[in-house]
């Protein structure tokens, strides 16, 4: 049940997007005030803030990127929806990187928008009752527009910037390692190396040579140093192919670096 008090802000160039969600909120018993630009929002928040803000992202002037990056810097504990109709990765994750609660690509369900704006009413209720008991609160390389593909992309916005080993799993051809790549290109390890290795391709016996290195002679034939991939993903990020696929001892010693 929402607060008396709540209400959520609507910005968007959009007077039909606008209309659509301010009907569907007020529907809902939500309180809403809305919005065509960024510039009057800002302007506003000099004088009330709101329980929760939805902004599209491509908007004349200031877009909802920087919205929300002002935003930020005022209430950093102000749920932001984003809503864009350019649903791909890159718009999500920079949506996320920037503090967004959720993101919300068009077109959209309305049901699903008023679930969002409850969600962030809820999570701002919390939030201020964790600061008011003295806690301190925590502080495109593929596209896609169905249910499933944007639950990709906010799990890859979120894991992103998280130094978490992270297991992909799915069905051959699936893309597992775009969602890999992925993860790379838009978290701090970018700038350094993505190595990707199917260690099904490669002969057990010389696999664990692959992963881990070896020094000059310590074996026969090992007339070099060699460096392994985890040495060379040092940094980075390196993408473990088919690793279901592994012999079982060498799964274990896997488990001993990744632990």
């Amino acid at each position: 049940m929402n607060s008396l008090s709540d209400i959520v802000w609507i910005v968007d160039d959009d007077d039909s997007i606008r209309w659509v969600l301010d009907k569907a909120m007020q529907k809902a018993s939500i309180e809403t005030r809305t919005f065509a630009d960024a510039e009057s929002v800002l302007d506003a928040l000099q004088q009330d803030v709101p329980s929760a803000l939805i902004t599209d992202i491509k908007m004349p002037g200031i877009d909802g990127l920087e919205l929300l990056k002002k935003v930020q810097e005022k209430d950093e504990s102000l749920p932001v929806i984003v809503i864009t109709a350019h649903s791909d990765l890159d718009s999500t994750v920079s949506a996320y990187k920037g503090g967004a609660f959720e993101y919300l690509p068009k077109p959209f369900d309305i049901g699903e928008a008023v679930t969002l704006v409850k969600r962030a009413f809820a999570a701002r209720h919390e939030q201020e009752a964790t600061q008011s008991n003295g806690a301190i609160a925590p502080s495109s390389d593929f596209l896609g527009e169905s249910p499933a593909m944007q639950e990709v992309f906010r799990i890859i916005g979120r894991l992103s910037a998280s130094p978490i080993n992270v297991l992909v799993t799915g069905e051959s051809g699936t893309g597992k390692e775009l969602v890999a790549k992925a993860l790379h290109k838009h978290g701090p390890r970018a700038s350094n190396p993505f190595i990707a290795i199917n260690t099904a391709a490669i002969p057990r016996d010389l696999l664990e040579s692959e992963l881990f290195g070896h020094e000059k002679g310590a074996f026969t034939g090992a007339q070099s140093l060699r460096q392994g991939r985890f040495e060379q993903a040092d940094g980075g990020t390196l993408f473990l192919d088919e690793i279901g696929d592994m012999p079982a001892e060498l799964q274990t010693r896997l488990l001993r670096v990744l632990a």
